[in-house]
């Protein structure tokens, strides 16, 4: 039997490591491009900038060992996930199949609709086993200290991926499609539907513990041809990476420790997220013309766009429902759009909100923009619950549409330079404070 305090010596030891550590150095802000002195930090410990808040640094209270647990957890609710019971329904004495949620995408695929298929098998399967297994390998690269093939490259992607994870959305499209499937049939759950939950939560965690600046300073110290520069004073000599946040020479194309390209600002910004954006405003316009669902019964035969089938739900009393469909459906991407106009024209003509309240409208878009995704979840839970001879729901073309309003207002986001708002600025701060010395 061990001894207490020789367990206590031993967790200390394996929890604190020095290795862990973050030196003092200096960083420019991937948001406001603002100059921050880091001070040394330890595990437990963040670092954010002071100018706008973001998060520069976080390093966690178990960064080498917690994440193979997490990772391990992952793979086992996925697997149970995907393979158990998930919903059923009871109606008029008709019981549909347990599904699972391979079942799910089954019918979509045996019924030819092969394009949300695929939406489904991309956000909901692909990219949760991706990014589990490029987190699983990038941390047993870090836990073993062993600089493995392509892990820098792999912890890369694995970062650009995170907010295309969407097993969360996909959650709560399952409670909003419930509440529409118990006002008219009895709902059955499975092992699944508490599970999703876990796996969801689990995800979430995870993609919190990636923190880019840390474990590419852990990467570097692996491999002896990539040396981190550490700088402790400002240099106009080197150029920033934006997704490691290290000091790379100005001449390099590219960061020698992530392997993303190296710029000042990102070239044509502006240009590819106004016309992404200006993409979605056209796609917008057919996602609420042509029919978004169709549902057939005995008793009627009803096809409904965006905006009918808010006024359908809300006079059949399913109002809960109504307001969710209306606020992921119209408002958010409206918003989004409204939101994505007013930075674009701050980023290149005049600041119209300060440059702080403006970051946070940006943060808050692409918070925001996965979640437009529940109302086309909904549609395919519906589609494969309601497949009996009574009733059976099927997706419209306008749910093609819709879905690439989500994918392009979240692609724009993506594109926009915020550091661009941040210049404007500081060129407006500094001609105020010209003015009043004038």
């Amino acid at each position: 039997m061990i001894n207490r305090h020789v367990w206590q010596r031993w967790w200390r030891f394996k929890r604190y490591l020095n290795v862990a550590n973050l030196p003092a150095h200096n960083v420019a802000c991937p948001c406001c491009g603002t100059q921050v002195s880091l001070p040394s930090l330890g595990q437990a410990q963040r670092a954010n900038c002071p100018q706008c808040g973001e998060l520069l640094v976080k390093i966690q209270s178990n960064p080498f060992v917690a994440p193979l647990a997490f990772v391990s957890a992952g793979w086992i609710l996925m697997l149970l996930v995907g393979t158990q019971f998930y919903l059923g329904m009871d109606m008029m004495g008709v019981v549909s199949e347990h599904l699972t949620l391979i079942d799910v995408f089954d019918n979509l695929r045996r019924h030819e609709y092969g394009f949300l298929a695929t939406v489904m098998l991309l956000l909901v399967f692909f990219t949760p086993v991706l990014f589990l297994s490029m987190f699983m390998y990038v941390h047993i690269a870090l836990y073993q200290q062993v600089n493995l093939p392509f892990v820098n490259t792999i912890t890369r992607h694995m970062i650009r991926i995170k907010p295309w994870l969407m097993v969360d959305v996909f959650f709560i499209a399952t409670l909003v499609a419930i509440v529409k499937i118990a006002a008219i049939s009895e709902v059955s759950f499975g092992p699944a539907f508490a599970l999703i939950f876990a796996y969801a939560v689990t995800l979430i965690h995870m993609g919190q513990m990636v923190n880019p600046h840390w474990i590419f300073y852990q990467l570097a110290k692996l491999d002896p041809e990539h040396k981190v520069f550490v700088r402790t004073q400002h240099r106009h000599d080197v150029i920033n990476c934006r997704r490691c946040l290290y000091d790379q020479p100005a001449t390099q194309d590219d960061c020698h420790i992530c392997g993303a390209s190296l710029y000042h600002r990102r070239p044509y910004s502006i240009q590819q997220s106004l016309a992404i954006l200006l993409a979605a405003c056209i796609l917008f316009i057919p996602s609420n013309v042509y029919t978004m669902m169709r549902t057939e019964s005995l008793t009627a035969d009803v096809q409904s766009n965006v905006i009918d089938g808010i006024f359908i739900l809300w006079n059949e009393n399913d109002r809960l429902v109504a307001v969710i469909i209306f606020t992921v459906s119209l408002v958010i991407p409206i918003a989004k759009i409204i939101m994505m106009g007013i930075l674009l024209y701050s980023a290149k003509f005049r600041l119209l909100l300060h440059a702080k309240t403006l970051s946070k409208m940006y943060h808050f878009v692409e918070f925001i923009g996965r979640w437009s995704m529940i109302d086309i979840f909904v549609i395919i839970i519906l589609m494969a619950v309601y497949r009996t001879n009574l009733a059976q729901v099927t997706p419209g073309l306008a749910s093609i549409y819709f879905t690439f309003v989500v994918f392009a207002t979240m692609v724009s986001a993506e594109a926009l330079d915020i550091r661009l708002i941040w210049d404007k600025q500081r060129q407006a701060d500094a001609a105020g404070e010209q003015h009043e010395r004038a």
